[in-house]
């Protein structure tokens, strides 16, 4: 059975717009991505300026502070040379524990009036002959002696008065003996 409709509808038409061959669902995309790209753009050209301004900036801290560097920078090597000398001066103490070393110190423990005569050394132990003033001085002189830290052991053996230019002076003899040089390094080692 063919059924037949005498009604006439209207058919339902689709309108197409078509822009130069494109369809409109491409050219959205594409306007939207053209606006993007320039906010991009000016914003990446904005911080680029702003980079620009900083690195100005600090290029003039810089060419300010330049002098500084160099006057610093000859500072420390005066400083380098300085410590190289310390250096040296604290090797040259630290060997002069043997014979040099024994007579800087005697002579750094003399008082006034009084003069040593002679100074003999075996294996670490000393032998001091000299002429004082008087009993004080030679007491003294081996306070003075145990002070410097670098003797032991400090005797008087012998005083007696002995008349020079018309004074009366004390003859003396002192017996002593040098500390261990292990203990005199570890000594050099805490007064740095």
């Amino acid at each position: 059975m063919i059924k037949i409709n005498l009604n006439k509808k209207s058919k339902k038409t689709k309108v197409k717009i078509k822009m130069g061959g494109l369809p409109i669902y491409f050219i959205v995309p594409i306007v939207i991505a053209a606006i993007a790209i320039f906010f991009l753009q000016s914003s990446a050209e904005s911080r680029i300026n702003g980079v620009n301004r900083s690195i100005k900036i600090y290029n003039g801290r810089v060419a300010t502070l330049m002098p500084k560097v160099r006057a610093v920078n000859i500072i420390r090597k005066r400083e380098s040379e300085i410590f190289q000398k310390i250096n040296i001066i604290k090797a040259l103490k630290k060997e002069q524990i043997g014979p040099v070393g024994y007579i800087y110190y005697i002579t750094s423990a003399i008082p006034k009036f009084s003069w040593i005569n002679s100074l003999k050394s075996t294996d670490g132990n000393m032998r001091i002959s000299g002429i004082a003033l008087d009993g004080q001085v030679v007491s003294i002189f081996m306070k003075n002696l145990e002070n410097t830290g670098f003797f032991d052991n400090i005797n008087l053996v012998q005083t007696s008065e002995v008349k020079k230019q018309g004074l009366k002076l004390q003859n003396f003899s002192l017996r002593l003996s040098v500390k261990s040089i292990k203990i005199l390094s570890r000594r050099a080692t805490i007064n740095r």
